[in-house]
């Protein structure tokens, strides 16, 4: 009969004549598996499944169980040979034929190698048996191997071989196994929707969720990618506890169908699942019969609610053929012990390389013992692994929450392949002509390969993923070639040519005419991790290059411990936190007049230094520390180190920053969570954080598309178009320098704290004004300096949190806009009445406050950094968290109060810090005050200080608030 003839699958067809046993036709699909491995000779078709067996195991048993189930099922030995009649036929083996053998192993790692090389030895199918069992002891463990070939996916399922030998081992009476129908598997190829995933030359080094592997050694195979994470059950159901299995499947299939299809062309996605999940081991690539697959088509715009019911609907109706081949296959990753039921011995499944064909994704999904949802997404060796581990990832978000499909594209850095809709229109892509061009480009790219990957010796036919690239180092090298060399790439096209020649012939030149603006709009699509700089940071950041990028804008914090703190637990808990908000693992890089932030990728951050132990300070002082000088195109923003005073053996925390990343609502934002990383790391464990803060970049992409509001612009101009700019109060002796040439930052400052009876009295004014602490203290230092230089018209600086969605509110970062305020007085006003006008003016611009001073005064045609809107400058430090305690590994706290530091430069004439502080259960204020020594002497900050420290007594005095301000000083 010919090999292509049609008949049924499950048809007992023997040959003419032939006794009973004696020889059977294969059926249509064994005829198309053995023809396969016929012409493939180098392909692997047996199956790979090995479980560590626990409990009470008699090895010598467990062969003879597997003696007996071979006996009694034929099938698992026979051989494939022509008859005299040139048929195929299957016929048994020779009585007695050895199929189980006993090995010794030193370890994991050298059974894993044994398990592979018998896996990988070239089959014969007249001369081979298509089942062994290897049954390996290791390291006080014992392995049961079982090698399967796929011409036994018919008549001897897995799930069927696993529950004979246990019926075998237990003496229990073998039943015949049931036949299944199979239907021909189709060329192992990706769908269309999937093809930005295929990478035909893919090989890689093992991953590691493959158990014992050793990886200094290749592999001689092409094997498929697993990837593994672990999910709480909440995230597809509506309760802690976890769903029944055809409910997760139903819902996991759903969710991963609308996931695939919108990170593809748009094109609807076939999913396939079994049609009862607990029936089947769920190993990748092990077939279901055509009865039990269920399959369901599902499109991007699909509501997940819609497409559970959908699928829910064809797993309970009437199966039909899909009308499109599957793009991946969702199943139920069963409990082997389910199959092998003996009382006494267990199995555990072991996740070794899987190196037998695979067609497509797998997604595996099963309980772990504490109601956990396991994951294993497994990828056939001709798709990329690097693809694999991000698509994982990204599909993990999803579940978490983020159901914008295309927002999940985006975060993924996933296109269509096809050229994008927002590239101009006169950029073109190199092509094969364009020798010259794809040879430049290509050294361009290989360049950016080579710091990237710090490979220098990486040439132009070298593997981007080979020397040990990935999605996130792919993002970061894509908008450097946009943002420097004005050069397109695509995400998916470095996928699918990960060498700098092959990725420059599909490289697009952006023209000089459209370069600026593509930059804005598309590298942020190409690039999830970059982003400008938002309005805040570009303010602060004009201020930065004014004075030569100096240490003007560092935060010198410094933390004094009462009690020992752990070093390598407070380092670990520090990177949580960076971990944790991305916007303190930035650097920053500026291309002519425009800045990019990009934020290091947690897996490059070791070679970033930021942390040193006490043990690696000595000779470091906290002074040496507060004056360094970030370059932050090349290292991060914070500075973490620990000195130990060699007297008390105290430790003292110099804990600097660069302004551009923290704000006073992100400081202490990241001293409640440190003390919560803090308290799990001295623990050994890692902290459960309750939620995800959004992160800063996202913010600063989506402000700097939304531009300047001219509403809240004119607002501000309108405010201070004729406002003084100076406060006309130094003294006479000091002759400031010409504006033009006003750029040094010396001065000094001092500090005076307010008396307890003070405070309480400030407290109590701002209670029966319904004001705040820092409309009250704003106002007592306007008033002092109106009595010092007798001034009513004052314009003073101060600063707004920049927060106005709730989105970023635990984010830290750079959101601090600084604005000013026109403030009018006279000496018949009231306290009151300043402070109510200090309230009004301040709440009623906080709505405008997204506006950073610099485009104020460009709009008023003054030059920022050289010209200023205001001398003086008022802040307050509220609540304070930089003075408090970590918890201990025995409960009690470690106690640490922050060092003020020693201010020698202002970027202002004069600036008032007020900081409002919780010291062991009790409230203080302070109050610091700094200058610039080019516009102030010492006399003339010395009545400042005095005059604004009677103002703040005579404040708080109970009759303040009918007091004029005439009658103060």
């Amino acid at each position: 009969m010919p090999l292509n003839a049609t008949r049924s699958a499950a048809q007992d067809d023997r040959l003419p004549g032939a006794e009973p046993g004696s020889g059977q036709r294969p059926s249509e699909y064994e005829e198309h598996i053995w023809l396969s491995q016929l012409q493939q000779p180098e392909t692997i078709f047996r199956r790979l499944l090995s479980y560590q067996l626990s409990g009470l195991c008699d090895i010598a048993r467990l062969s003879a169980a597997i003696t007996r189930l071979t006996d009694s099922w034929p099938a698992l030995t026979v051989r494939f040979r022509f008859s005299e009649d040139g048929d195929l036929i299957r016929q048994p083996a020779e009585p007695d034929t050895p199929v189980v053998e006993i090995l010794r192993a030193q370890s994991r790692a050298d059974a894993t190698a044994l398990l592979l090389d018998r896996q990988s030895r070239p089959f014969d199918a007249e001369q081979d048996p298509p089942f062994e069992a290897l049954l390996i002891l290791s390291e006080g463990e014992t392995v049961m191997a079982l090698l399967i070939h796929r011409l036994l996916d018919e008549s001897c399922p897995v799930e069927a071989i696993l529950a004979g030998i246990a019926d075998a081992y237990a003496a229990r009476p073998i039943a015949p196994p049931d036949r299944r129908i199979l239907s021909i598997p189709a060329a192992s190829a990706p769908p269309s929707s999937l093809a930005w995933l295929q990478r035909p030359t893919a090989v890689g080094p093992v991953l590691p969720l493959d158990e014992g592997i050793d990886p200094t050694r290749p592999p001689a195979h092409p094997q498929a990618h697993r990837f593994s994470a672990t999910l709480p059950a909440r995230l597809l159901t509506a309760t802690d506890q976890p769903p029944a299995p055809g409910d997760l499947l139903a819902r996991l299939a759903a969710r991963f169908g609308l996931f695939l299809a919108g990170l593809g062309d748009g094109q609807p996605v076939t999913i396939a699942l079994p049609r009862h999940p607990t029936r089947h081991l769920g190993e990748p690539g092990v077939m279901s019969a055509a009865d039990e697959t269920v399959h369901v088509t599902l499109s991007s715009d699909l509501a997940i609610d819609a497409a559970e019911a959908e699928i829910i609907a064809r797993r309970d109706g009437k199966l039909t053929a899909p009308a499109a081949p599957p793009v991946a296959t969702v199943t139920f990753l069963s409990d082997p012990t389910d199959f092998f039921q003996l009382p006494d011995m267990h199995l555990r499944r072991l996740a070794l390389p899987i190196r037998d064909p695979l067609a497509g994704l797998t997604l595996g999904a099963g309980m772990t013992p504490q109601g956990d949802i396991a994951l294993e997404l497994t990828l056939e060796h001709v798709l990329s692994r690097h693809a694999g581990g991000m698509l994982l990832e990204r599909f993990l978000a999803f579940l978490a929450g983020v159901t914008d499909i295309p927002t999940i594209a985006r975060r993924a850095g996933l296109r269509p392949v096809e050229v994008s809709p927002t590239t101009p229109a006169a950029a073109a892509p190199v092509r094969d002509g364009s020798t010259d061009d794809a040879t430049t480009i290509a050294a361009l790219i290989l360049a950016e390969f080579r710091e990237a990957l710090a490979s220098p010796d990486m040439t132009a036919t070298d593997d981007f993923f080979d020397h040990g690239g990935h999605s996130l180092i792919a993002t970061r090298i894509i908008g450097r070639l946009l943002g420097h060399h004005g050069i397109e790439i695509h995400f998916n096209d470095l996928f699918s040519y990960p060498t700098a020649g092959e990725l420059a012939r599909h490289a697009t030149r952006v023209t000089p005419e459209t370069d600026n603006a593509f930059k804005t709009s598309a590298a942020s699509d190409d690039s999830p991790s970059t982003a400008p700089l938002s309005l805040a940071q570009m303010s602060l950041w004009k201020a930065y290059r004014a004075f030569g990028f100096n240490e003007i804008f560092n935060i010198p914090f410094a933390l004094e411990f009462l009690d020992p703190v752990d070093e390598h637990a407070f380092e670990c808990a520090f990177l949580d936190l960076i971990e944790r908000h991305p916007g303190l693992r930035t650097c920053f890089a500026a291309h002519g007049d425009s800045v990019m932030q990009s934020v290091v990728p947690m897996h490059d951050l070791s070679r970033y230094t930021w942390f040193w132990g006490s043990a690696d300070s000595i000779g470091v002082t906290r002074q040496s520390e507060a004056g360094y000088r970030f370059d932050l195109a090349t290292e991060l923003p914070i500075r973490l180190r620990f000195l130990k005073d060699a007297e008390t053996g105290r430790q003292t925390l110099s804990f600097l920053f660069h302004h551009i990343v923290l704000d006073e609502w992100s400081v202490n934002l990241m001293m409640d969570e440190l003390a919560e990383a803090y308290r799990a790391r001295i623990r050994g464990q890692a902290p459960q954080w309750s939620s995800s803060p959004a992160p800063f970049h996202e913010f600063a992409r989506t402000q700097a598309a939304a531009g300047v509001d001219p509403a809240h612009l004119s607002y501000w101009t309108a405010m201070l178009v004729d406002a003084p700019r100076t406060l006309g109060i130094a003294a006479p002796e000091i002759s400031p320098a010409p504006a033009e040439t006003d750029t040094s930052p010396a001065g000094g400052w001092v500090e005076f704290k307010l008396e307890p009876s003070v405070s309480d009295g400030l407290y109590r004014l701002a209670r029966q004004n319904s004001a705040s602490l820092f409309n009250i203290v704003y106002a007592a230092i306007a008033a002092s300096l109106r009595s010092v230089g007798d001034i009513d018209d004052l314009v003073v600086g101060t600063s707004a949190s920049g927060r106005t969605d709730p989105a970023y509110f635990d984010t830290i970062g750079y959101f601090t806009t600084v604005v000013a305020h026109r403030l009018r007085m006279n000496g018949t006003m009231t306290v009151g009445a300043l402070v109510t006008s200090v309230k009004d003016t301040i709440n009623g611009s906080m709505p405008h406050s997204d506006i950073p001073i610099d485009l104020v005064e460009e709009a008023l045609g003054l030059t920022p950094g050289r010209d200023h809107l205001f001398e003086l400058f008022i802040q307050i430090h509220a609540k304070n968290k930089l003075n408090g305690a970590l918890p201990g590994p025995d409960g009690q706290p470690i106690e640490f109060r922050q060092v003020d530091p020693d201010k020698h430069e202002s970027l202002l004439g004069l600036q008032f810090e007020v900081m409002e502080e919780m010291i062991a259960g009790e409230r203080a204020i302070r109050v610091l005050m700094s200058y610039r020594t080019e516009h102030y002497g010492p006399d003339q900050v010395e009545r400042i200080r005095a005059v604004t420290s009677a103002t703040f007594a005579r404040f708080a005095e109970p009759d303040a608030s009918n007091r004029p301000l005439r009658e103060l000083v």
